[in-house]
């Protein structure tokens, strides 16, 4: 009978003991899951790991480490005032949240889809520190449309970009007189002008003769749809339509760019140093500023 009972006592304190090193390898092992990157908390539910390893890898509100866009040459372009306030909003979009729970990372993506400066869905995830690391595919800035007293940036698609500065100091290539209202940071502006500027925009800088324009003045009125190129000298060039838009008595996209790349050649500017060139009928036809 007392061996009977000792190895009961026995079996008791083994099974506690296991129990013990199993708990420990179940908050270990959730900690190994956050240093790999790997978000389990939406596909196993919140239980004692997800507590478990949330209080020793996450103390108070965690902090936001977004990767910010470069250009070409590994430079950050976004300026460091709004640098600081898509900080500011994600953190306080993280507060209060708890580790290892989807709760934060759903905050913060949905905060950075609002800011309007990102297209498609961000990646937001846990790191080794306890820290939520933000992944996106960044919506780059093309030009700026003014409107009244500012100017508002926009990116290749014509979307809103939330910047906006005093007229003349983006140092973006501009575009006016554009028809559609403007609309809410990240959305879309409307209408085929702005596209057909941006179209242009694209295609002068694919030609390389895109240095010496300043901005695009997309017509109003009766000329609305009527591009004009603003020279860096304040020359006009008069496109006319849209690149690959035929129109009566236009001639073709590919005829424009030869006639901008002569007058660059002969001249050193491509208005030729002109102040009014049009290059849309069977002649180029100048005009220079009177007085």
């Amino acid at each position: 009978m007392a061996r009977k009972a000792s190895k009961k006592k026995t079996t008791k304190k083994q099974d506690l003991e296991r129990q013990e090193r199993n708990k420990r390898f179940a908050v270990a092992t959730g900690v190994v899951l956050v240093a790999g990157g790997v978000f389990v908390g939406g596909a196993m539910g919140i239980g004692e790991l997800d507590q478990a390893a949330a209080g020793f890898v996450v103390s108070g509100d965690p902090k936001v480490e977004i990767i910010w866009p470069t250009d070409e040459t590994g430079t950050l372009w976004l300026p460091i005032a709004e640098r600081d306030r898509l900080e500011n909003m994600l953190g306080r979009a993280a507060g209060g949240g708890i580790g290892l729970t989807r709760s934060p990372l759903q905050e913060v993506g949905l905060a950075l889809i609002d800011s309007g400066w990102i297209n498609g869905l961000p990646e937001a995830r846990w790191t080794s520190r306890g820290t939520i690391a933000v992944e996106a595919n960044w919506r780059v800035p093309a030009a700026v449309v003014r409107v009244g007293s500012r100017e508002t940036i926009i990116d290749w698609t014509g979307a809103v970009l939330p910047l906006d500065y005093a007229i003349g100091e983006s140092n973006q290539r501009y575009f006016e007189h554009v028809d559609a209202m403007m609309p809410a940071d990240g959305k879309p502006w409307l209408g085929t002008d702005l596209q057909d500027g941006l179209a242009l925009l694209q295609l002068l800088r694919d030609e390389g003769l895109l240095e010496q324009v300043d901005g695009f003045d997309l017509g109003e009125g009766a000329d609305s749809g009527t591009i004009r190129m603003i020279t860096v000298r304040g020359a006009e060039i008069i496109w006319g339509a849209g690149p690959g838009r035929v129109r009566p008595g236009e001639v073709p996209t590919s005829q424009k760019i030869e006639r901008l790349r002569m007058l660059y050649r002969e001249s050193g500017l491509i208005d030729a140093g002109w102040q009014l060139v049009d290059i849309r009928g069977d002649d180029i036809l100048s005009q220079r500023k009177e007085g």
